[in-house]
């Protein structure tokens, strides 16, 4: 886990509706919460 205020590298990842997204598009804005669920939907 990174420490508090360590900004995050550049990525880009699919939305739930195919859409490219990057964090790049979210720089400076005052709050970014990143969640991520793997095998979202499985039994798992």
């Amino acid at each position: 886990m990174a420490d508090v205020g360590t900004k995050a590298p550049e990525f880009t990842l699919k939305s739930h509706d195919g859409r490219a997204i990057s964090l790049s598009e979210y720089r400076g804005a005052k709050w970014l919460v990143i969640s991520a669920y793997p095998f979202a939907f499985t039994g798992g």
